[in-house]
């Protein structure tokens, strides 16, 4: 079964009157060839296509990562497995990572538990 999304527009969703309903629409921070980053506040969701690479690098933030869907290879440090979702990990401040998306993957990325 092949799964499809629709993706409606905020400017042609309607809502009665009086409704407590209030949408606002995702700032993206990123859009490349590897896919997208979106800005959900103290997180980020991330959209990676197959084979492309993300981090490979570090920095001061500490991270927890949620990989939500698909399989990466993860090198923390210099440890490197192969990850499938779901699953949540942390990358410690100052410490090498590099995630390499072997399928489509979605991940979280939270900078405000540090």
């Amino acid at each position: 079964m092949v799964e499809q999304r629709v993706v409606v527009p905020l400017a042609r969703v309607q809502f009665p009157l009086g409704t407590q309903m209030k949408l606002e629409e995702i700032k993206i921070i990123k859009s490349d060839e590897r896919g997208v980053i979106y800005d959900c506040g103290k997180a980020n969701f991330i959209f990676r296509k197959k084979g492309s690479i993300s981090a490979n690098h570090q920095h001061d933030d500490h991270e927890i990562i949620y990989l939500v869907a698909g399989e990466i290879e993860l090198t923390i440090g210099d440890e490197t497995q192969i990850v499938k979702a779901p699953v949540k990990f942390e990358i410690p401040s100052n410490t090498y990572h590099k995630l390499i998306a072997l399928t489509d993957i979605e991940i979280v990325i939270d900078r405000g538990n540090t």
